[in-house]
């Protein structure tokens, strides 16, 4: 994991520990298997967020409507 990708964390630590278990773990792992996963917990959410299932609702019931 390059360090630069955490250029606004302070250095430290945790900093060092985290940027350690990356490449740690990813080493391990060729980069054709390696799979990304999200959670929705907020973490990815924007200033106003909507539950996706939501979002899938309204968009959906949209649809119909123009249909």
């Amino acid at each position: 994991m390059s360090v630069t990708g955490l250029a606004s964390w302070v250095d430290g630590p945790t900093k060092s520990a985290i940027v350690e278990y990356v490449d740690r773990v990813v080493a391990e792992v060729e980069p054709e298997s390696r799979i990304a996963v999200f959670d929705n917990d907020g973490t990815l959410w924007c200033e106003k967020p909507m539950y996706i299932q939501l979002d899938f609702l309204i968009r959906r019931f949209a649809e119909q409507a123009n249909s």
